[in-house]
């Protein structure tokens, strides 16, 4: 049996490859035909774990156009090997259905929403404080009001708990309330659970 990871790079792009090398996953990240940048950091994980990741830069741009390549990819993936394990790393509950239905096949998959779900290593009770003034400020703004793209929410956060506050601990603050179920996605808009 071998793990197996699809990543959707349009919607999760705060991805530490480090955290998971440990994990020994066969790795895939899908990357948007209009995607040019990817981060030097994450190019330079990659490069260590050598042939256990590919990049497959998807056709044609569209809505949910590689949200269907990553469903097509995982479709094969699984009629050549019913045994292994699939985890999709996306932020989109768009995968759940089809994680439902793969499951009932008796076929192991998940969706995460991020990498902290692989490695639990990198969670940390140092930004309890802040994860909970985040999470007061959201219960108390008018659903209509809520952040509606991660941008967004992420500009909210840093205005809230200061300038000083880093990209890394911004994205673990908000990796966090993904992971609780507080906040999901869905083609592209936050949804809060609050």
């Amino acid at each position: 049996m071998e793990k197996v990871l699809l990543i959707d790079f349009e919607n999760v792009q705060n991805i530490n490859l480090e955290q998971i090398e440990k994990f020994d996953y066969r790795i895939y990240v899908f990357i948007g035909e209009s995607q040019n940048k990817i981060p030097f950091d994450l190019v330079k994980a990659a490069q260590k774990l050598g042939g256990k990741l590919k990049w497959i830069k998807i056709d044609g741009n569209g809505a949910n156009a590689l949200d269907f390549h990553i469903a097509y990819f995982l479709g094969n993936q699984i009629e050549k090997d019913r045994n292994n394990e699939y985890v999709i790393l996306s932020k989109d509950k768009g995968f759940d259905p089809l994680v439902k239905f793969i499951t009932k096949k008796n076929v192991k998959c998940r969706r995460i929403n991020s990498i902290i779900e692989i490695a639990p290593t990198r969670k940390s009770d140092s930004h309890n404080e802040e994860y909970r003034k985040v999470l007061e400020n959201l219960k108390k703004i008018d659903k209509a009001k809520k952040p509606r793209r991660r941008n967004t929410l992420k500009q909210h956060v840093k205005s809230l708990l200061g300038k000083t506050l880093t990209d890394e601990i911004c994205n673990e603050i908000i990796d966090q309330l993904f992971i609780e179920g507080i906040v999901s996605e869905e083609n592209g808009k936050l949804i809060y659970e609050l």
